[in-house]
């Protein structure tokens, strides 16, 4: 509009064509009004741009990337920690361990008939039965805890003039009796007559039953 004379577009008054601001009101002139009305558009656009990229941005980054095993996150199973139980008693002290004990009564076995019939009471608990080559001998205990040596002539019947009974007791692994001068040692196998410091004889003495 350079040459011309403009109207205000605020007050209607004519201005001269080189002023740029109405001589009634100051407004701009019609060319300068669209200038800074485009301006102000532009820094409009210019903010409004900036807040946006600002908010993608933000967001951007906020975002947490997609992890490489997958879309969703790893679960390890926790370790659970081992215990052992230990029993002890009040004082804090483990009870022992009682071991197992079994016991059986020995099987007592009564005197033979033909030495119990001799014996005290006619009864009697068999210690030792054994034979040498010429006697059956029997180391009999009777009930009051006595006991007696029995000597039979082996493969003869029992009587005075085959058999005698002394009273004898334990020695060592074994039992002695007494007649007189005469001494019956049985034991480690054997049967020993002696008569002072004189063997009469030394047999071996086989158990029996």
């Amino acid at each position: 509009m350079a040459g011309f004379p403009w109207t205000c577009a605020q007050c209607g008054a004519v201005n001269d064509p080189a002023a740029r601001r109405c001589g009634t009101c100051a407004g701009l002139a019609p060319g300068r009004a669209r200038a800074r009305a485009l301006a102000v558009l532009l820094a409009l656009m210019l903010v409004a741009g900036a807040a946006v990229g600002g908010v993608l941005l933000f967001t951007g980054r906020s975002r947490p990337g997609p992890s490489a095993a997958g879309p969703f996150p790893e679960y390890t199973t926790p370790v659970l920690p081992t215990t052992k139980t230990v029993v002890t008693t009040a004082n804090g002290v483990t009870p022992p361990v009682t071991p197992s004990t079994s016991t059986s009564a020995p099987t007592d076995k009564p005197c033979p008939a033909d030495a119990a019939r001799y014996l005290p009471g006619g009864t009697g608990t068999a210690l030792l039965v054994g034979q040498t080559a010429k006697a059956l001998v029997t180391i009999c205990r009777i009930p009051d805890g006595r006991i007696f040596y029995d000597g039979q002539a082996r493969g003869q019947a029992a009587s005075d003039e085959t058999h005698i009974m002394l009273p004898a007791q334990a020695e060592g692994d074994g039992f002695v009796a007494v007649n007189g001068d005469y001494r019956y040692e049985v034991g480690g196998g054997r049967l020993v007559v002696s008569a002072g410091s004189d063997v009469l004889s030394d047999e071996e003495l086989t158990t029996v039953g």
